[in-house]
C-alpha cells in the first residue's frame, strides 16, 4: 500500500499522506486558502456540493472545492 494518496483541491492534484485530513490538503494547496477556511471566510465542499469540515477524512481521488460564502 502506498503511503500517499492523491486528492484534488479546486481541480488541482495534491499528494498527501494517507490518514491526512481536509485541512492538510488545503495547507498543501495554499496556506492562505486554509487560513480563510479556518476563519470561516470560505466554504469547503466535496465533489457533490456538501459542506465538509476541516477535520474530515480524505480518500484516494477525493475532490474538494473552496467556495466564496455568498
Amino acid at each position: 500500500m502506498k503511503d500517499t494518496i492523491e486528492v484534488f483541491v479546486n481541480n488541482r492534484k495534491i499528494s498527501v499522506y494517507r490518514g491526512m485530513q481536509v485541512k492538510h490538503a488545503l495547507i498543501a494547496y495554499d496556506q492562505d486558502v486554509y487560513k480563510a477556511a479556518s476563519e470561516g471566510a470560505v466554504r469547503v465542499e466535496d465533489g457533490n456540493g456538501f459542506a465538509v469540515g476541516l477535520e474530515g477524512a480524505l480518500t484516494e481521488g477525493a475532490r474538494i472545492f473552496v467556495r466564496s460564502k455568498v
